[in-house]
């Protein structure tokens, strides 16, 4: 009874994150990242209202690691942080981007400024709103295809994600992760040697978007524990099979450093 509870706990565990979501890589001007982590701060109080509202599931903001980008972008353009929101239906990810117009953005601005009343100026919000501190920033929209259960608690900063691009070559690709892959992460997530797995489709993206990964495969290792992988003639045909049908690039390590959800 214990084991069928505890089952239960993850799978409701792996459906409270989004279905849906978007990440958006932030390259700073020189020397702005502590007027950029202020900016967030005071844009958190907004999406503390929204994930109240049901608007969205989660908001974070993770450090971007610039090493994981040696093999795709120019040094110039490699990010510093990466914002990920995550939805519960495209339909609610459009309703949201729909609001960062200019009447949108000043319904924001007066969430925001309700929710610091006494603790920090009208005045001061608008400074920090105003201040430009990142010179691009690369969008992609994506689609949850598989995930394990979420395990460990809750999101917190200091927590480690990494994240690795996929390019499709192959048009059952997809059927390796979903089908396959899902199941021996989720098999080493229930054995604890790992936090979650993910992997996400890209279906929009920005015009200054990266566009050579169509796909993504998302962890959240456990520090000191390794994975286990099947080793039989089966699986091992499988990750022959999913060798042709893509190709995997160098990941990139993140570290949390705001969270909402």
């Amino acid at each position: 009874m214990k084991k069928y509870f505890f089952l239960i706990t993850l799978f409701a565990l792996s459906i409270s994150y989004g279905q849906f979501a978007s990440t958006s890589y932030v390259t700073l001007n020189d020397g702005m990242e502590k007027a950029y982590l202020e900016l967030e701060k005071v844009w958190s109080e907004y999406h503390k209202e929204a994930v109240k509202n049901g608007d969205k599931s989660s908001w974070a903001i993770w450090k971007v690691d610039p090493t994981g980008y040696e093999d795709k972008i120019e040094k110039s353009r490699v990010p510093s942080f990466m914002i990920v929101e995550t939805y519960e239906s495209k339909e609610q990810m459009d309703q949201e981007a729909e609001k960062y117009n200019t009447e949108g953005f000043k319904r924001i601005q007066s969430i925001i400024k309700r929710r610091l009343k006494g603790k920090m100026s009208s005045s001061k919000i608008n400074r920090i709103l105003s201040k430009k501190v990142d010179k691009e920033r690369r969008i992609y929209h994506h689609e949850v295809l598989a995930a394990t259960p979420f395990t460990g608690g809750g999101l917190k900063p200091g927590d480690k994600l990494v994240i690795t691009p996929m390019q499709q070559l192959e048009d059952d690709y997809e059927k390796y992760e979903t089908e396959f892959f899902q199941k021996v992460f989720a098999d080493n997530v229930m054995k604890g040697n790992h936090r979650w797995w993910g992997f996400t489709k890209i279906f929009n993206r920005s015009d200054n978007a990266l566009t050579f990964n169509t796909h993504a495969a998302w962890n959240l290792p456990i520090e000191g524990k390794e994975l286990e992988f099947p080793d039989d003639f089966a699986s091992q045909k499988v990750f022959e099979l999913t060798g042709k049908a893509r190709k995997n690039y160098n990941p990139t390590s993140y570290e949390l450093v705001m969270v909402v959800d």
